[in-house]
């Protein structure tokens, strides 16, 4: 099977198991084959500031609320 064909058959299956969000990137870091999957919870970025929570330009509240 060539690399197109296995290709369309990931995307195949993520698409029937209703995966919504589907980024694909390569690297020639990572052993021929391998997959590495990242889920996020909302429509932020996976990765971003936002999903990790570590905002960079948010100072925490001391104390309660007003």
């Amino acid at each position: 099977m060539s690399d197109i064909d296995e290709l369309i058959k990931m995307l195949d299956t993520l698409t029937t198991d209703e995966v919504s969000r589907i980024k694909i990137e390569t690297s020639a870091q990572m052993e021929e084959g391998a997959v590495k999957r990242a889920y996020h919870h909302g429509r932020c970025d996976v990765g971003s500031p936002f999903a990790t929570g570590k905002l960079y330009d948010f100072e925490e509240q001391k104390g309660t609320p007003e």
